[in-house]
């Protein structure tokens, strides 16, 4: 999420918001986005609902596994991708590419 973070002022220039959304307090992702100088919402799913749509969710655990999905304007989704531990993230780059490959 550190590294989205950096590239996000690139990424609103261009029109395109990021969110990341997990079951944390809003109060937890609130300490975590300044500790990480993010600057776009950290969104709650306590319930899982969210998370459990776009098949995120850890098998038999009120959890996400880390995943980074790009989304078109139409709300379809044009890349995904979905770690398997919590390192498990895409660099910047990588969704810098699928951002521009989108548009």
């Amino acid at each position: 999420m550190g590294e989205l973070a950096k590239i996000q002022p690139e990424l609103a220039a261009q029109g395109v918001g990021l969110a990341a959304i997990s079951v944390d307090d809003p109060a937890d992702s609130a300490a975590l986005a300044e500790r990480l100088g993010v600057q776009f919402p950290l969104l709650s799913d306590p319930q899982v609902r969210v998370i459990a749509a776009y098949g995120v969710q850890m098998e038999g655990q009120a959890l996400a596994v880390p995943a980074t999905f790009v989304i078109r304007p139409d709300r379809t989704i044009a890349w995904q991708y979905v770690g398997d531990t919590v390192p498990d993230r895409p660099p910047a780059d990588v969704v810098r590419q699928e951002v521009e490959r989108m548009r």
